[in-house]
């Protein structure tokens, strides 16, 4: 059975003139982590008869999110136009209609009416940024909400309305969730209403693909019934604080099956601080692919434990060479938390701007080494130097406008089967218009490569080490 995910990924242009922002350096004190989570949540031995106190302080705070498009109003709306052709009056009020084409769930995290959702809940099924949007209140006020920006690489985005005085949730620290923790999951599942339904962390830091490649995954899991329409709800733990955003379910059936997905609240934290300063998430570049670290690579690397990022290719000249990694490596600690697997060290750099540095501990031969990497820009398109990709030496690259162009071909490379003027459009049936998707497509062993070069295609076969 395949994953059903509500989601319609397609990166959105955004007006700046209308998108609200705040100062530079000002949005963490705006969304802060709730103090009270620093005690931990008592278990009663008892199981309250009724949640409805608890409910009653957490459903106010979320919202329904209604995404529009504007229509143009033409002769062919009336329907004897079509017959006769007949002339219709345009006026300011006439010209323009909207038409809501969705609905989606959100949740209020300031009194001033910050809200966050899906990325997938701000987008039109043609893949277009909605024109419009507006959010219904638990008390059923309406009111006109801006898009502060959207990151569709978490499924995270931003909403504002002028509002005051609002009921809020309290950001929790989603390090502390685990498994077997109450939660209770609130939004407008299938235009019902608000709703709320309760279940258990399932598991946490699931990294299933469910965005596609290029992603950045560390799923809460949970039974609590998630449907459609309660994307970028709540999912709140049992003292009522906000622990994730409800994103996706697994399953083939439109329904929920008792397998769900929610944004961590300190991902989504990380990504609206930098859509309510900037607009968008610019993430940096460091040059190297990593796997999951096998038991019998850490017994034969003289590690103690199973956990870590084993480092597979490095490019040449790249960050992370530059900083003194080299294959064989095993992060085990970056940004000063621990690195458990491959999507922990992921989600670590994917939160380092261009010029921005973070700090990893890793282990060599059964020593443990530090070091500081520098991130720099992805290159593009409007790039004049070539670029390489760790996995495919002596191939070099440009970024084109669909995928990634073959530059030049050294000799000692030609078993690849690459040559100059290929587009790669797609590895192991991933999209690769950039480097970072393309090194996180590209594995050790038989990759198949799909290429283009001039009408036709063709797909390859392309071994690497």
């Amino acid at each position: 059975m395949k994953p059903l995910i509500f989601l319609t990924l397609v990166a959105a242009s955004l007006h700046a003139q209308d998108a609200p922002r705040l100062a530079s350096g000002s949005a963490a004190e705006r969304f802060p982590v709730a103090v009270a989570n620093a005690a931990p949540v008592p278990v009663p031995a008892v199981q309250p008869g009724s949640y409805s106190d608890l409910l009653s302080r957490v459903t106010p705070a979320v919202v329904s999110v209604f995404p529009a498009k504007l229509l143009e109003e033409n002769a062919a709306d009336d329907p004897t136009a079509r017959f006769f052709g007949k002339p219709k009056e345009e006026t300011p009020e006439s010209k323009d209609r909207e038409r809501t084409m969705g609905l989606g769930s959100g949740v209020i995290i300031t009194p001033d009416g910050w809200i966050v959702t899906n990325s997938h809940v701000a987008h039109l099924q043609s893949g277009k940024v909605a024109d419009l949007f507006s959010v219904e209140l638990h008390d059923r006020r309406r009111f006109p909400a801006r898009l502060a920006g959207v990151d569709r690489a978490t499924d995270i985005a931003l909403l504002k309305i002028d509002a005051k005085d609002l009921a809020t949730l309290g950001i929790a620290d989603s390090d502390g969730v685990k498994t077997g923790d109450l939660v209770f999951a609130v939004g407008n599942p299938f235009k019902v209403g608000m709703t709320a339904t309760m279940g258990m962390v399932s598991a946490t830091k699931r990294t299933i693909n469910l965005i596609g490649s290029g992603g950045y995954e560390s799923f809460i899991q949970t039974d609590a019934a998630i449907n459609p329409g309660n994307s970028g709800g709540a999912l709140v733990d049992a003292s009522g604080r906000l622990v994730g955003i409800n994103t996706a379910i697994y399953g083939g059936t439109g329904g929920n099956v008792g397998i769900g997905f929610a944004v961590p609240t300190n991902l989504m934290r990380q990504i609206i601080i930098r859509l309510a300063e900037e607009g968008k998430v610019v993430r940096g570049f460091f040059g190297l692919q990593t796997m999951d670290l096998t038991s019998d690579k850490a017994t034969a690397l003289k590690l103690p434990k199973v956990s870590g990022a084993l480092v597979t290719e490095l490019m040449t000249g790249g960050p992370a060479a530059t900083a003194g990694l080299k294959t064989d490596d095993v992060i085990l600690s970056a940004g000063g938390q621990p690195v458990d697997t491959r999507g922990d060290l992921r989600i670590a750099l994917s939160l380092v701007k261009p010029g921005g540095t973070i700090a990893v501990e890793y282990a060599r031969a059964g020593v443990t080494q530090s070091g500081t990497l520098t991130a720099v820009a992805e290159p593009t398109e409007a790039d004049s130097g070539a670029f390489s990709l760790a996995a495919l030496p002596g191939v070099k690259f440009r970024v084109g406008k669909s995928g990634l162009i073959v530059d030049s071909v050294a000799a000692t490379a030609k078993k690849i089967q690459l040559e100059k003027g290929m587009e790669l459009v797609e590895i192991n049936g991933q999209p690769c218009a950039t480097a970072s998707a393309a090194e996180t497509a590209l594995r050790k062993g038989v990759n198949k490569i799909k290429v283009r070069n001039g009408d036709e295609e063709q797909t390859l076969a392309v071994v690497t080490e």
